[in-house]
Formats: C-alpha cells, sequence, structure tokens
C-alpha cells in the first residue's frame, strides 16, 4: 500500500518522553523519609490502577473530567489505603510538573529533527495542557489536548481526530499517527488515519483492530516514511 503522508501526528508520553524517568521526582516528597526505590515504583504502578478504574468510571458518566480531577480522585483513594499524610492536590501538582520534565526517549530528537523537514507535525494527548512538556513550541508543532478539546483519545464522539482532520483539511489517508496506546490506535483509526503503535516493551496486541505499522522505537518509523511502498501489518 502506498502511504504519502504530509503530517505526522504524535502522542506525548511514553511516544516522545518517558515518563516512568520521574518517578523518583514524583514520590520522594510525598514518601519522604519513607522513600525508598522499590516503594516509589511499588506506589506508582498502583496509582496508575486506581487511576485507569476512576478514568474509566467517570467516561461511563459521559461528562469529561480534566486529568487534574481524576488524579486527586486516585491519590486519595490510594493515600487513604496505604495510609500516606499527604495532600491529594499537592500531589497532583507534583505530577504535573513532573510530566513537563520527562526525558526524551534516546532517539527522540534526533527524530523530530528529522520528520520536522518534510512534514508537519501535531501532538494529539488525554492531557491537561499543565502536563505537556514544553519542547513543542520550539518546533512550531500544534497541540491537540483532551483538556482543549473537553474529549479523550477514543472516546464515543472521537473529537479529537476530528478535529486534526479538520485543522489540516486533509484525506486521513495522508496522516500518519504514532501511539502507544490501544486509544491512540483505535480512535484515529475510526477517523480513517493511518496508525503506527509504538511498542518498546513487547507487548501483545489484544484487540480486533490492528494498527497499519507496528514498530520498537522511533527510528524505525523514518525508515517507513523513507519507504514509498510500505506493507500494512
Amino acid at each position: 500500500m502506498l502511504h504519502t503522508f504530509e503530517v505526522i501526528s504524535l502522542d506525548m508520553f511514553q511516544t516522545l518522553v518517558n515518563v516512568d524517568s520521574r518517578t523518583e521526582q514524583i514520590w520522594r516528597p510525598i514518601l519522604q523519609h519513607h522513600f525508598t526505590e522499590q516503594l516509589a515504583e511499588e506506589y506508582a504502578q498502583s496509582l496508575l490502577k486506581v487511576f485507569f478504574t476512576h478514568w474509566q468510571e467517570l467516561r461511563k458518566s459521559g461528562q469529561f473530567f480534566l486529568m487534574s480531577e481524576i488524579y486527586e480522585r486516585s491519590f486519595i483513594e490510594l493515600f487513604n489505603k496505604k495510609m500516606i499524610p499527604f495532600d491529594a492536590g499537592e500531589a497532583v501538582n507534583i505530577l504535573f510538573r513532573e510530566h513537563t520534565l520527562s526525558e526524551f526517549y534516546d532517539e527522540t530528537v534526533d527524530f523530530l529533527e528529522s520528520i520536522f523537514k518534510n512534514h508537519k507535525i501535531c501532538i494529539v494527548s488525554d492531557a491537561d495542557d499543565a502536563m505537556i512538556p514544553y519542547f513543542y513550541e520550539s518546533y512550531g508543532v500544534h497541540l491537540f489536548t483532551s483538556e482543549r478539546h473537553q474529549s479523550y483519545k477514543n472516546d464515543d464522539k472521537n473529537t479529537m481526530f476530528k478535529e486534526l482532520l479538520k485543522f489540516y483539511r486533509i484525506n486521513p489517508k495522508h496522516v500518519l499517527h504514532i501511539g502507544d496506546s490501544v486509544s491512540d490506535i483505535l480512535g484515529a483509526t475510526r477517523e480513517g488515519i493511518v496508525t503506527c503503535w509504538i511498542n518498546r516493551s513487547n507487548r501483545v496486541w489484544e484487540y480486533d483492530v490492528k494498527p497499519d505499522f507496528v514498530v520498537e522505537s522511533l527510528t524505525e518509523i523514518e525508515e517507513i516514511l523513507m519507504a514509498s511502498n510500505s506493507k500494512v501489518v
């Protein structure tokens, strides 16, 4: 199948930057003298599980909630369960600040420099604006966040990807969306956008709707873009 991509759409977290690189900085001020790397990792994983439970429940309500609201509820539940004497609102502030400081993956900068020359670039992220690292501004990247559009990737309205196509006035087959989550692939596919799943940790894809491409790093995407004739996986 021949692909000519004009717009490269990118997820942010765990695609361009690694949130896990800030685990210590998030949990050290929360746990204080109880901090250990092992405990921080344990609580980080527990927080994610609680977060996704709240997120799914709140999405069923049909209302939009900011990430800050969902994370605050999640911290409250986790702190109560683990008897951590720390303010949930302040924990959210720490979490968001550290999100903005997430480290690039090794290949991110070279990848952005490469695709910036010949493509329009945008970021589509399920995030509040306060979570987004600032580097995107230096590339003149257009930003689509859940806060700005009061929607999440792959929700019932699929607003974020609809807005992307409207903004660029482009055929979806000329857009490549790259992300690490199921929502990235399912949401973009529903709008006819070509998708690439970045699978850094050797996970198994368990859904009927398949990504058009599967890669383990951003470097492999440069090869896809250079090839004028690529097979759909």
